[in-house]
Order: C-alpha cells, then structure tokens, then sequence
C-alpha cells in the first residue's frame, strides 16, 4: 500500500514564495501581443473551440485568424475566426502572435521554430482564468490550503503532480514541457490506482457523448452492476442516447439528461464560458442533487467532470458517498481552488479516503483527484 508523503520541510516555503512572486498569466500573454498587428490560433479543434470565448472574456484581443493543417478546415469559421492555411500563416509572421491550441504541440513549436516565427506561445485557458483569480485572494490563507492538500497525498507521483501544477501557474520560467513530465493515460482508470470488480455501479457524471462509458465496458469486458450516466448539454445527450443504444447491457444503463448540483434548478448555462457555466449563457437545463435522483441505489465508481460544478456536485452526493464509499475520481483542472477544495472536501466528509492525483494531457486540462477507501487502494 502507498505510503503517506508528509509535507517536506521546504514545501510551506516554497508554495508561500510561489505565490508571493507569482506570475500574472493574463498581463503576460497581453504584453505577447502587444507589438503584434494580428494574433492568430493554431489548431481549430476542441481546444481552440474551448478557449476561444474564455481568450475574449479575460484578454479582449481580437484573434485574427486560426490556423490548421487540415486543408479541410481552410476558409472555414471556427468559433467565429477564419481558418487560414499554414502558408498563409507562414505570410504573416513578423506581425503575428500565435498561439498553439493543439494537444500534440511539439511538432507545431518545432514546425513554427523552423519558420523562424517570432512570437509562438503555448495557451493555456484555465491558467487565464486562475491567475485573475489569484490577484483578489489572500495569499496567506491560499498558501495554507495548499500545504494541506500536498500534506494529504498519498504517493510521491501525486506530490509530482501538484508540484507541477503550482510550477506551471505560477513560475513565468517554467517550460513548456512541464505537463508532459507527468502526463499518463488511462484518464479515470489508471491501473496503478484503479482495481476494476466485475459488479461496479458507475456513475457517470459529465458522461459527454459515451466515450467514458465505452471505455469503462471495454475494461469490465460489460461485466457490472449498473450505470447512471449524467449530462447537460442536450447535443451531446442525444448523441449519448445513439451510443448507449448499441452498447452491451445498455437496459442496465440509465440516463439522465441533466447536470448534477448541490440542489434542484431549472438553470441556463454555457458551454463555452471559462468557469462553472450555471446561471450563464442561454441553454436551458436542469441540476438536482445525486442524492435525490437516484435515492439509495448502490454507487461504487462516481467520476465527475463537469464544467467546475465538481464541488457543488460533491455536496448534492454526500448521502451516496457515506453510504457507499465509492471510488471517487473528480476532476480538479477548471478552476485553481479545485486544487484545494475538492480534496479538502472530501477528506473532510470520509477521513479514511487515501486521496491521489493523476494528469492525462500534455496542456493544463485532465487533472483528475482519485480518492479511495482503503480497501480499494491497489498494493
């Protein structure tokens, strides 16, 4: 069984410096186009579709043009921008700042480096948001938070993990690279950490279109006890729907086309604002508690990510969890107080969770908190 790191001697030190001489990530990418004419994106995927209102929201700064190698994209809009070729690009380099928005950025930092651009940077979306953040909150009281959290982890990868994390928010010098360092795959079922039985109840929260679910079956080999799948967002549920339908033991698989909260609302959200969308944008949708939808059905798994409405999720389900103690596997990457507030939560709810973290992407997105009771923990 992993052994409790205790907090090192110079960590308290080191967090509390962190956040004294912290970066201001929102002045800096600002300053990164200020002597450019044009600011353009390269990757119109996902990515670019998820930063894109959060860049106009926090920065202000048109983006001119995003970029792509796909000569399918070319000419075409993206999140309202227009899709240039690289060629195009490669025209306007002394005036551009780019901003890489791909998950593979390597070969496009390389490629751009070879073209002798002048202004290449990654983005990072989240770190937008948390680095305003930062700028209204009392350090003090930050730095402990976090002492406590570091204190609290359960093996030396998690402490990797955070440290990375705090590295890569709040040190101006950190490398681009630095996620990569701890990136590993297998987002929700990491084997070192996971220990799959074959009659799980899953509860899938933020169940996007089945991907989740798909890959929890492949593992199971479609041995388990039942499904509850949770989703908002009405297109992706009704894709979910599609896919759920040609899946193994789909009449043991329930779901549920609403969000999970700490109370029940009828709300409007967004799904391209920067933070938890509740009570933004103009889709409408429904959030209720766990607790209430599905009463005292037996939960072993529950795996949230959905949009920075994590915690409040986490306080709707208190009921399920004390009952059941499940695998938790909460995502803690939307916003930077995730990074304390859910483990502290937890812990505080069921003391006895050996609590983890896991990163699955090479940018700052897929920061997973596992929290398991001991008898689940894997050695």
């Amino acid at each position: 069984m992993p052994a409790t790191h205790p907090i090192a001697p110079s960590a308290s030190g080191r967090i509390a410096g962190l956040l004294a001489a912290r970066r201001n990530y929102r002045a800096e990418v600002l300053a990164m186009t200020a002597a450019s004419r044009f600011v353009a994106f390269y990757g119109c995927g996902a990515i670019f579709g998820s930063i894109a209102e959060t860049w106009r929201e926090l920065v202000g700064r048109n983006i001119d043009f995003c970029c792509d190698s796909d000569p399918a994209k070319w000419g075409k809009t993206f999140s309202g921008v227009t899709c240039i070729s690289p060629s195009e690009l490669e025209k306007l380099k002394d005036e551009m700042s780019v901003f890489v928005t791909v998950g593979n950025f390597e070969p496009v930092l390389a490629f751009l480096a070879e073209k002798k651009f002048p202004c290449v940077h990654l983005v990072y979306k989240y770190d937008l948001v948390s680095s305003d953040y930062l700028f209204r909150q009392n350090l003090d009281e930050v730095a402990e938070k976090l002492e406590r959290v570091r204190s609290l982890l359960a093996d030396e990868r998690s402490i990797q993990v955070f440290d990375a994390i705090l590295d890569r928010l709040l040190d101006a010098g950190s490398a681009p690279g630095l996620m990569a360092k701890v990136c590993e795959g297998n987002q929700y079922f990491p084997p070192d950490l996971i220990r799959l039985k074959p009659d799980e109840s899953f509860v899938d929260a933020g169940a996007f279109t089945g991907d989740t679910v798909t890959d929890f079956l492949g593992r199971t080999g479609g041995n388990f006890g039942s499904i509850h799948c949770f989703e908002l967002n009405s297109s992706n549920f009704q894709v979910l729907q599609s896919t759920v339908a040609a899946l193994p033991g789909r009449g043991k698989i329930f779901l549920h086309p609403e969000g999970l909260w700490s109370e029940p609302l009828d709300i409007t959200y967004s799904v391209e604002l920067s933070q938890s969308t509740i009570g933004a944008g103009e889709a409408r949708g429904h959030v209720d508690r766990l607790d209430d939808l599905i009463g005292n059905a037996r939960v072993t798994f529950l795996k949230m990510d959905i949009e920075g409405a994590e915690l409040k999720a986490l306080e709707g389900a208190k009921i399920s969890i004390l009952a059941n103690r499940p695998k938790l596997a909460i995502c803690v990457y939307h916003h930077f107080k995730d990074l304390w507030e859910i483990p502290l939560f937890i812990k505080g709810l069921v003391p006895e969770y050996r609590v983890f973290l896991r990163h699955h992407t090479n940018l700052e997105y897929e920061t997973v908190c596992y929290a398991l009771p001991p008898e689940d923990v894997c050695g």
